[in-house]
């Protein structure tokens, strides 16, 4: 299947996708893969020179933490500027991935879709992201944006889903207001711990700031396992517990 026309039997919702809120989707899913693509060799230079325009085109936790301590050493760039440059692909690219999850859902179950398209949105972390959010509900937007989970594919994962939009797109807001904020308050507070105290205070901070993201993504993670155990376990005549206990 070459084409991205829409299914005319959607298993969620019965209500159309407007064929230019399409179109518009498609274009920005396309630009949130391919310009943090196109900046790879660009990111040595732009993490020394220039870190807002690297938060900009790779909106990524690390490049927040580096960019909050650069702005407490060496009194720039403004965090303000470092939060409004994670915007525009960091938060407002995700609603697309929701409206391509909603108008597509055929597309990206059976996985016909072009090749970028599967890149953009991998399928085994779709997989995931459509588990974990079947237990979890719109609550994993937030906690989604503190772990390491592609919000971009849980959006999708959530347009495939019964899950409100609204709702959706409310939490995963919230989530990346705390994650950003958050991420750049440790940035700087290493930044001034680096001042203060040299480099190994920072390392150790850096440190348990990965440690408590790959907790929380594990975590996640297990959730969804959980799920499917749950539901294994259930409907298995044959799982250990004695009948009529």
């Amino acid at each position: 299947m070459t084409s991205l026309d829409p299914p005319v039997d959607t298993a969620v919702s019965e209500r159309p996708i407007a064929s230019g809120w399409r179109r518009f989707s498609l274009a920005v899913v396309i630009a949130r893969f391919a310009v943090p693509l196109a900046a790879i060799p660009a990111i040595p230079w732009l993490l020394i020179n220039d870190i807002s325009l690297l938060v900009l085109v790779r909106p990524q936790k690390e490049f927040l933490l580096v960019g909050g301590g650069q702005s407490r050493y060496l009194g720039e760039p403004d965090l303000l500027l470092l939060f409004l440059a994670f915007l525009p692909l960091g938060l407002l690219a995700v609603p697309a991935f929701f409206v391509i999850g909603r108008a597509y859902q055929s597309v990206l179950r059976s996985g016909d879709g072009p090749a970028w398209l599967h890149r953009a949105i991998p399928p085994r972390q779709l997989e995931l992201a459509q588990r974990v959010i079947a237990r979890r509900g719109p609550l994993i937007a937030v906690l989604g944006r503190l772990a390491a989970m592609p919000p971009t594919v849980l959006a999708a994962a959530a347009g495939l889903s019964d899950v409100s939009w609204r709702r959706y797109l409310a939490a995963d807001a919230f989530g990346a207001i705390v994650a950003v904020s958050a991420t750049l308050g440790v940035g700087y507070a290493l930044g001034r711990a680096y001042q203060d105290s040299g480099i190994w205070l920072t390392v150790t901070g850096v440190v348990l700031f990965g440690v408590i993201i790959a907790l929380m993504t594990i975590w996640i993670r297990r959730e969804a396992d959980r799920d499917d155990g749950r539901d294994d376990g259930r409907d298995d005549p044959g799982n250990g517990v004695p009948e009529g206990s």
